[in-house]
């Protein structure tokens, strides 16, 4: 991801504690457009991480399914039996 500047200025209470940021519109559009993609990022990462998880349970779940193998083999006239 690209680093980008704000050109911010801060509001100050009279102890000179930030209360508050201006923050130019094209600044402020940047900002929601950055933090749309990382929204849009982490929507995608926790898809791919669930399908992750429903592999990894598939995988677990065929060691303990297992299914009786079945060889294949030709019987008279050709015919396939399992």
């Amino acid at each position: 991801m690209t680093n980008f500047s704000l050109n911010e200025q801060y509001l100050v209470d009279k102890d000179g504690r930030r209360v508050g940021v201006v923050l130019t519109i094209q600044d402020y559009q940047r900002l929601l457009r950055h933090l749309e993609e990382l929204e849009a990022y982490q929507s995608a990462r926790e898809e791919i991480n669930i399908v992750d998880q429903l592999l990894a349970e598939a995988k677990q779940g065929d060691k303990e399914d297992s299914l009786p193998t079945f060889r294949r083999r030709s019987g008279p006239g050709g015919m396939i039996v399992i």
